[in-house]
């Protein structure tokens, strides 16, 4: 039976950009407004009625509580002194942060989140204490925000000395003496999206608004500029400004000088550049003229170590170099080899000499912590085993379980697996798939597609509560590493970026039709491809959220006959409006400008919004949404996107959007807000696949 919506107005507007008459019929749904705020309202309660009104909704709800609502502990910061850490304990909306001295001292709770708010509406963001473990710099958010406040606590006294409000996307790092920090800030922090960012010194104390600028002179906008090193004697700091979030540059500056100067060490070569010193020595995991990455090494005597001088340490090879970490005498070269980590150990010169062995195949970090006191820690998670810490023997080279997750899950029964499809172009794309390993490949199962495609984020394997509980339900899960992303490094990335984003979506496409048996897979132990029919068009569901949720809905879109359910979660849409949010205007360096008559071009031919095509047989389709996403993915998308669906669909299946409220992107959300949310994404996904 055909969904009845809830009436939404057309109120045409009309424009002409670069050339072309456009009309948006749903403009109004940008602004909020008393009648906005009544459809928002209408919506949700749509979704009440077809998904949650559920039969099922309270088995759901109970197994995502078990999944969910659990004591775990959260990868530890060590200083010389102590460790801290973020605990959420069954039945507590937010995580708190603990502290205890280093190794034996007894634990103490240091900021109890819960004290904030008895709504659970406030989180606590990123922090750093000093290397002595004296002070604190902490942030929180309000309903998720990516706007937070700035506090500095005196961890013996537990006195807030100091607090510095309306700050985001920026990173507090100390003075080794503690007098002081740097940080990055608008010159106007009540006016963020309309100045640029700047680097300013904060002396504990004194007054923020009388902060010293630093750093930012000739900064546009869209540049993002944080300290990414200073040198343990404090000396040295490496600050890197990102241009969007696609391509950066490093400046190094003498501490010591009577005058703070930044200049340049990549001599005006936009690429990508991520830098650490260490030994008075600095370290530079860089893709310049090394799509898949080499290090480079370069002695600091107080003159800038300019690009041209830098020694290459760790040449560039065939597979990707995607992380680098320095402790004690090693360096520690994270490579992806196929998708699967691999973290190799060097000498400071360069020679490899063995290799971090993790505990199988998953997502492993570097080690991380401070050497001089033995509190080295390295994280640890695979599709079936929650993330857990190891303490990392430095000398014997070995892993000892420092937390350990009590979520118990039986996977014995299910399997990782890594295929290979050829995209539309005979590109090969590689997908993780996890199922039961006795499951009967005859098209008739139940399957979830999910990928991101974006930034140079690869998709590594990784544990989620919606894969355990998909497969619980006899379900198939799919993670698709598509073009757009890191995992064969830079010229895998844009391949999937600006113009070239369109190939993101028909290696999604592909993925697809492989797993439906449409298009044929190698097993990775494999030299032949072949038809595995894992699914079928009307089992087969595709999920995504942000990059991952204008994935779903360009999908949508452009191959509404190939799925059987469809979602996307806090998702950008309107691609020609993106750029002007408070988050959009740093993502133009990975999309394309708008206001550009080339980018204009490519944006406009796969923007979902504008390319909804009236008359259309959509599958069931489920939009979601914050009301506090401050990014490029701002409620706007999927309010006009959901109305545009729904006016244009002429199929019986239901197209539905639900608003949160009191979240944002992906943060500030409480325990029984996953629960609520996961529950009603698979009585959806369970109603219309199975």
């Amino acid at each position: 039976m055909k969904s009845k919506y809830p009436k939404t107005e057309i109120r045409p507007f009309e424009e002409t950009l670069h050339g072309q008459r456009m009309v948006d019929n749903y403009r109004w749904l940008e602004t909020e407004s008393e009648e906005r705020s009544a459809w928002i309202d209408l919506q949700n309660k749509l979704v009440d009625k077809l998904v949650l009104d559920d039969p099922g909704r309270e088995k759901f709800s109970k197994r995502f509580d078990e999944l969910f609502n659990y004591d775990r502990t959260n990868f530890p910061t060590a200083t010389l002194s102590r460790i801290f850490y973020t605990r959420i304990k069954r039945g507590e909306k937010h995580a708190s942060l603990y502290m205890r001295s280093w190794p034996h001292g007894e634990e103490q709770i240091l900021i109890d989140i819960n004290d904030f708010s008895s709504q659970g509406n406030i989180s606590l963001g990123s922090y750093m204490p000093t290397r002595d473990g004296k002070l604190l710099a902490y942030r929180l958010s309000k309903d998720g925000s990516d706007w937070t406040h700035l506090y500095i606590l005196d961890v013996d006294t537990g006195r807030i000395f100091d607090e510095i409000p309306r700050l985001a996307y920026t990173s507090t790092v100390w003075l080794p003496d503690n007098s002081s920090f740097i940080y990055s800030r608008s010159t106007d922090p009540d006016n963020l999206s309309k100045n640029g960012m700047k680097v300013f010194l904060h002396k504990l104390g004194t007054d923020w608004r009388q902060d010293e600028m630093i750093f930012g002179h000739g900064l546009t906008e869209t540049d993002l500029p944080n300290v990414s090193a200073i040198s343990r004697d404090g000396l040295h700091a490496i600050i890197s400004v990102q241009h969007g979030l696609t391509v950066n540059e490093l400046f190094y500056a003498d501490l010591s000088a009577d005058e703070i100067r930044f200049d340049s060490l990549t001599e005006n070569n936009p690429d990508r550049f991520f830098a650490d010193i260490h030994r008075g020595v600095l370290y530079i995991r860089t893709s310049n003229k090394a799509p898949n990455y080499r290090v480079c090494r370069i002695d600091l005597d107080g003159s800038p170590p300019l690009l041209s001088k830098w020694e290459t340490i760790v040449p560039e090879g065939d597979n990707v170099l995607n992380g680098l970490g320095l402790m004690g005498d090693r360096m520690f070269v994270k490579q992806s080899i196929d998708v699967k980590t691999h973290t190799f150990i060097y000498s400071l010169g360069g020679k490899k000499i063995g290799e971090l062995e993790y505990p199988g195949i998953g997502n492993g970090s570097l080690p991380y912590g401070e050497e001089d006191v033995d509190a080295v820690f390295v994280y640890y998670s695979s599709p079936f085993q929650p993330g857990e810490t190891y303490q990392y023997d430095l000398q014997q080279n070995t892993l000892t379980k420092f937390t350990e997750s009590n979520l118990k899950i039986n996977t014995d029964a299910y399997v990782t697996e890594q295929v290979f499809f050829k995209s539309f172009d005979d590109t090969v794309v590689p997908m993780f798939i996890v199922r039961h390993r006795d499951i009967e490949l005859n098209g008739s199962n139940p399957a979830i597609l999910t990928g991101y495609g974006g930034f140079g984020s690869s998709y590594l394997p990784f544990f989620s509560v919606s894969t355990v509980f998909w497969l619980e339900q006899g379900g198939i899960y799919a993670f698709a590493n598509l073009r757009g992303g890191g995992e064969y490094g830079e010229s895998w990335h844009q391949a999937g970026m600006l113009g070239n984003k369109q190939n993101v979506f028909d290696d999604f496409i592909a993925a697809g039709e492989a797993l439906i048996g449409e298009r044929p897979v190698r097993l990775v132990d494999e030299d032949h491809f072949s038809v595995r029919r894992y699914s079928s068009r009307k089992h087969l569901g595709i999920l995504g959220g942000s990059n991952g949720g204008l994935l779903t809905g360009a999908a949508l879109v452009q191959r509404p006959d190939l799925w059987g359910a469809v979602i996307s979660n806090v998702p950008l849409l309107d691609m020609l409006r993106f750029h002007l949010t408070q988050g959009g205007k740093y993502w133009m360096s990975e999309y394309g400008n708008p206001d550009k008559a080339e980018d204009f071009e490519w944006l406009l031919s796969y923007s979902p919004y504008h390319n909804v095509k009236e008359g259309s047989n959509f599958p069931p389709a489920f939009l979601k949404t914050s009301l506090h996403d401050d990014r490029g993915t701002n409620s706007l998308h999927a309010f006009k996107m959901a109305a545009r669906l729904q006016a244009a669909n002429v199929s019986d299946n239901p197209i539905i959007l639900r608003t949160m409220t009191n979240v944002g992107h992906g943060t500030g959300r409480t325990t029984q807000m996953n629960i609520d949310e996961q529950t009603e994404i698979f009585l959806f996904m369970v109603k219309h696949l199975m």
